[in-house]
């Protein structure tokens, strides 16, 4: 189909493009450690943005919503088919990203003729010593691996702005409540980075009113060997009111 190099190169920049005009009005999803574990949380119009993965793994996304559940459902069976040949033990962020999910998006996006997927993906392990991973994935195959906590956004720009913040905040010291408050906090000061858009919630308030706050954590302190676990409502609630 691309007879000169030149004009595949250049169908591919129109492809990055065209994904990330796409992306452009996914909002946050941010994935830090706390004290006894991991958060993860965004505020979004509609659910659907965080799910559990496996026994220690958590996964947030944005985009389009059909790629974002295609791909979640792509890391599940490779994750249960990865613990039914081996163990449990051996199903780690990094053997699925650098030997499934990593490989498969780089190739859907190098195929001219293929959809692209519209996606950004935050990843987020505790492993069996309690040690928190962090993991960013994008639309073209590329990621990144982070110590202290990541983001996802739409927004290039904001994105970098938020991961900056995580960075330099000290949240592994934090209780899961003051963790919660920071996320929210950093969540707003992104949205105000936005362009003006008569469908954002013009204060944190505001989105806890009419969005859906999604929240989940992986807790290294707890017998049961299910550590995933969704925010409660009462936990919600108590967050709405601290901070609004």
């Amino acid at each position: 189909m691309f007879e000169e190099p030149y004009r595949w190169m250049e169908a591919v920049s129109t492809r990055h493009s065209y994904v990330q005009e796409k992306l452009k009005m996914g909002q946050p999803v941010l994935s830090v450690p706390f004290n006894e574990g991991v958060l993860i949380m965004g505020f979004a119009p509609q659910p659907g943005k965080i799910f559990e993965v496996y026994d220690r793994i958590a996964l947030g996304g944005v985009g389009h919503p059909a790629d974002v559940e295609r791909l979640r459902m792509t890391l599940l069976d490779m994750a249960h088919l990865e613990g039914f040949n081996r163990s449990a033990q051996d199903v780690t962020l990094a053997r699925l990203l650098q030997f499934g999910i990593a490989p498969a998006l780089k190739q859907n996006f190098e195929e001219i003729q293929r959809a692209p997927y519209i996606i950004r993906l935050l990843l987020t392990e505790l492993d069996d010593d309690g040690h928190p991973h962090f993991f960013r994935v994008n639309y073209d195959g590329h990621w990144e691996t982070f110590k202290n906590g990541s983001v996802i956004a739409g927004n290039e720009k904001v994105m970098e702005e938020v991961q900056k913040k995580i960075q330099d905040t000290p949240f592994a010291t934090f209780p899961l409540n003051k963790a919660l408050k920071e996320t929210c906090r950093l969540w707003d000061e992104s949205r105000k980075q936005e362009e003006d858009d008569e469908n954002m919630p013009k204060t944190l308030k505001e989105a806890f009113d009419q969005w859906y706050l999604e929240a989940a954590v992986l807790s290294g302190k707890v017998e049961r060997r299910a550590i995933y676990r969704v925010l409660t409502k009462e936990e919600i609630g108590k967050l709405k009111s601290s901070v609004g």
